[in-house]
């Protein structure tokens, strides 16, 4: 119960409303609003007194603020810079700086020029840090990143991931690998940066120069332990490759032992040389590609039997084997999805294919008339190269005629007989491989179906909403590793709001609708003028605005409504540790 109390300080008489709770099982009053002096108060009930009312977007920033601290982000990354780089610009340090631009990558991304107006200042940070952002443009930013040598990001990154584990108890018995990439508008003319190139982009933007992430998450959580920002015109197996040592040291160093982890990756990190190092070093489920090795297809075809994973009944296959000098469990299954994707991908080429073969047919008709001749050879040769070029080889019959008129004309016909067997035989097929012998063909499907956290990992980062990785306006190869590290730090952050968000309030929804929604808690700002003709100070009062029950369960979980809004980071001195 809610009561009045009064006390004296330098001769005046001030009240506040106190409710009276246990903490920490001893009663103590705690304070819930300051009305000030009773003359003071009488002109506020008596007459209207001018005001000014603002809020801001509070719970997502308070929260990853909130976070950051708990896991020391900024003294992390400050022990780990050298004594030449320990400096404050504008306030700040580079932990600081950097710690800044990763929240607003996760709850507005936007270029370093446009992070205060954009950002900033409709958010209540500058609030929690009681410090003016003002000064934080681009050239802020840019400056603070030359600082971070590139060297120790990967030692920034273990301290962190070791400090997570301590205070969220990750399991990490099971860690998924993957790489993607991210396309740039750095200028092919520009010769300062070698890390953007042209590759395969998996955003089809082959005109452009793009670099790729290596990404290490874990199963349950999908949290970040491990990244590299890697040159864009590699392939997956050769980026897996140099950097397996590097995943070890990491696994080492977080776990202490390698016997407990298996590591996870897909068949285009695949080559010989690569899966007998791992094979000799730890744990893996990885995949071949059952075009490899038809003779595995065989062999498993006439043996399939029912199992269940994950709620689904799935054709399986389970056998130990030599494969590539390895003695290693391969485990054959049919994807259903995977099986109704090929063959819909099949009947809309048999479609194209034959579109394309009905317009060569009228062309052909017209080519007497129009003065063109062509050879068969020729002719078959161009129809053999368009049956290849579809995906249909072996499965159209077809034959080059001539016609009466001298033209030539293409007959051709779906073989359905090989069209069943292949659907029947072929399709659908995924092979598995692991050195987890004592696993059963359930858990090894089970761990490989993990991909798709690290899917969901590089799937965030590509929303333009939130985590995304662009836009990037970096054209150097140390400021587009750095700026990866924020990115990741962003992702690192939301995985462990998104985790305890779960675990604390049940919440149901994706990291994004998390971010939403958090962003939609707000913090109220109320400032009173002072009594005219008078020097008095103007009263400031923060409320967190009312909100609806989803919201209000979020804030509670977080401990939003009950947490003093303050943050005892040190952004402007660096920790003695």
């Amino acid at each position: 119960m809610a009561t009045l109390q009064k006390r004296k300080s330098r001769g005046h008489t001030y009240w506040s409303i106190v409710e009276s709770r246990r903490i920490n099982g001893k009663p103590r009053p705690v304070i819930l609003a300051y009305l000030g002096r009773a003359e003071d108060l009488l002109k506020r009930l008596q007459k209207a007194i001018p005001h000014k009312l603002r809020s801001y977007s509070h719970g997502a920033v308070a929260v990853l603020v909130n976070l950051a601290e708990e896991l020391q982000v900024v003294e992390t990354i400050n022990r780990h810079l050298p004594e030449a780089a320990q400096r404050i610009r504008d306030g700040f340090t580079v932990g600081g700086s950097l710690l800044l631009a990763a929240i607003g990558r996760a709850c507005q991304p936007t270029s370093k020029h446009n992070w205060h107006d954009g950002f900033a200042r409709h958010t209540s940070l500058a609030y929690l840090l009681k410090k003016s952002l003002v000064k934080l443009d681009s050239q802020h930013f840019w400056d603070q990143m030359e600082i971070m040598p590139t060297s120790a990001i990967a030692s920034i990154e273990e301290a962190l991931v070791t400090r997570m584990i301590e205070t969220d108890n990750l399991e990490l018995d099971t860690l998924l690998c993957d790489m993607s990439n991210f396309f740039t508008y750095i200028a092919s003319t520009n010769e300062a940066c070698t890390l953007a190139r042209r590759g395969k982009n998996k955003q089809r933007r082959i005109d452009l120069r793009q670099v790729g992430l290596l990404l290490m998450v874990t199963r349950r959580d999908r949290l970040p332990v491990f990244h590299s920002i890697y040159q864009g015109n590699l392939q997956d197996r050769t980026v897996f490759k140099e950097h397996f040592l590097q995943m070890l040291e990491r696994f080492k160093a977080i776990s202490g032992s390698l016997g407990n982890i298996t590591l996870v990756f897909d068949q285009g990190n695949n080559s010989r040389a690569t899966l007998r190092d791992v094979d000799r070093q730890l744990h893996f489920v990885g995949a071949v590609s059952p075009h490899h090795h038809r003779a595995l297809i065989e062999e498993a075809n006439p043996s399939l039997t029912l199992i269940s994973v994950a709620g689904k009944e799935l054709p399986c296959y389970r056998t130990r084997t030599r494969l590539w000098d390895l003695d290693l469990t391969v485990v054959v299954y049919i994807s259903p999805k995977l099986r109704e994707g090929q063959i819909r991908g099949l009947h809309q080429n048999i479609t194209k294919l034959f579109a394309v073969l009905e317009t060569l047919n009228e062309r052909l008709a017209a080519s007497l008339r129009n003065h063109r001749h062509r050879t068969k050879q020729a002719l078959e040769a161009k129809v053999s190269a368009l049956i290849k070029a579809h995906d249909l080889d072996g499965l159209i019959a077809w034959q080059v005629g001539e016609r009466p008129d001298r033209t030539f004309a293409v007959s051709f016909s779906l073989d359905a007989d090989r069209l069943a067997a292949l659907q029947e035989n072929w399709l659908g097929r995924r092979i598995l491989i692991t050195n987890r012998h004592d696993w059963s063909a359930e858990e090894i499907i089970s761990a490989y179906w993990g991909q798709a956290q690290v899917e969901y990992a590089f799937k965030n980062m590509k929303n333009p909403f939130h985590l995304a990785l662009r836009p990037q306006y970096h054209w150097t190869d140390q400021k587009i590793r750095v700026h990866g590290f924020i990115c990741v730090l962003a992702l690192l952050l939301s995985m462990v709001a998104h985790k305890r968000a779960r675990e604390k309030c049940g919440f149901k929804g994706s990291l994004h609708a998390l971010l939403n929604q958090l962003a939609a808690i707000r913090l109220a700002t109320y400032v009173e003028s002072p009594a005219e003709k008078t020097k008095g100070r103007y009263k400031v009062l923060h409320r967190i605005e009312e909100m609806d029950e989803d919201l209000a369960q979020l804030a509670r979980g977080f401990g939003l409504l009950e947490k003093e809004l303050k943050t005892r980071i040190p952004f402007s001195v660096y920790s003695d540790n």
